[in-house]
């Protein structure tokens, strides 16, 4: 299963091709040791992630893994992840899974990451669809939020961000959006909860929230956006489509050729990016039970793709079961074949071998 979503989010990125950094692993890194040679970097270390997940069920501190850098310091403020990294910079590789959302200034960002890449270095993401998870009731991103919070300066999400956050966020699953439930109305986080966060975040503390809200459709509308304000060094490979019964959509950002003209190489990326998004589905809700005949084409799409994904590994599941059964039926003939004095068993039995 962590092999098959590692292959999702990676695409056509060989990761064993130069080194590789992963931010905030916490206790599922996308990329291990065996499969790359990787580094991890989050907002603290090892000890005190395990602290602020302490009795946390969805997190098994066992399996959080040492972290090679953090934006901590000793004095309690925040580096950016340029900063933290310098050291051990560039690197062919930068993995992101469930990042990019939380990250409170997304332009600021997206740049400390060009400056630790390669020249032709590739940022790797998955993404929450806010319309599958806790987010379904918040309003998606918008550029001036984005803008706004680089120029501010944030190096922790915002009142802004807190408060979208705690007071819009409900107890609302995939499989509850994909099959068509209605997100309840309550919030899930009482107003004590709400109030005690944003008098945390007043106090200076890093209040870890959902600061960007996003789907497909709008993070490939964000980039296009800040591509044409010059606020970002990347042109996008590839954008998916959030799966059918998933949460999570996934993108491959290529570093702009710093070599080139800046304007020339912009005016290309957002027209692939222009490619990229006509291609990706309208935003509408989800289905809900009993409207088979309002399924939209990419949903059945999306489902053919899986079925023909399922038929393929059946059918090499098959030829390795069939396989196995004919040299099983082999060894247990030869087993009953004794050879004769005069070796012609021997050659009837070579024979058997070598006829197709």
């Amino acid at each position: 299963m962590r092999a098959a979503r590692r292959a999702r989010i990676v695409g056509d990125v060989d990761l064993r091709q130069g080194r590789c950094l992963e931010i905030g692993p916490l206790a599922n890194p996308v990329v291990s040791a065996e499969v790359a040679d990787v580094r991890y970097v989050d907002v603290v270390d090892r000890t005190g992630l395990v602290a602020h997940y302490e009795g946390n069920p969805a997190v098994d501190p066992d399996a959080i893994p040492e972290q090679h850098f953090w934006l901590t310091r000793p004095d309690g403020t925040v580096s950016t992840l340029a900063e933290a990294v310098a050291a051990d910079a560039p690197y062919q590789h930068v993995v992101a899974s469930h990042v990019i959302e939380h990250v409170p200034d997304m332009v600021g960002w997206l740049r400390d990451v060009a400056q630790v890449l390669t020249w032709d270095g590739a940022l790797l993401l998955a993404v929450p669809d806010r319309r599958y998870c806790f987010d379904v009731h918040r309003t998606p991103a918008t550029v001036g939020q984005v803008v706004q919070a680089h120029l501010d300066g944030d190096r922790t999400p915002s009142v802004r961000a807190v408060l979208d956050h705690f007071m819009r966020a409900v107890d609302h699953s995939a499989e509850q959006a994909w099959a068509g439930e209605e997100p309840p109305t309550q919030g899930s986080h009482p107003l004590d909860d709400v109030r005690r966060h944003v008098a945390r975040q007043q106090a200076g503390d890093y209040v870890d929230c959902h600061v960007w809200p996003l789907t497909p459709q709008v993070f490939a509308g964000l980039l296009d956006d800040l591509l044409a304000l010059g606020h970002v060094d990347f042109a996008v490979e590839r954008i998916t489509a959030t799966r059918v019964g998933d949460q999570e959509f996934y993108a491959t950002l290529r570093r702009l050729d710093r070599r080139r003209d800046p304007a020339v190489a912009t005016e290309e990326a957002r027209a692939a990016l222009a490619r990229l998004r006509a291609e990706l589905p309208d935003e509408s809700p989800s289905p809900r039970p009993g409207d088979a005949d309002l399924v939209p084409a990419h949903v059945v799409a999306d489902l053919e793709q899986q079925l023909t994904e399922t038929r393929e590994r059946l059918a090499k599941v098959r030829s390795a079961r069939d396989r196995a059964r004919r040299e099983r039926d082999r060894a247990r003939a030869e087993a009953t074949d004794p050879a004769p004095r005069d070796g012609t068993g021997l050659v009837a039995r070579l024979g058997r071998r070598l006829r197709p």
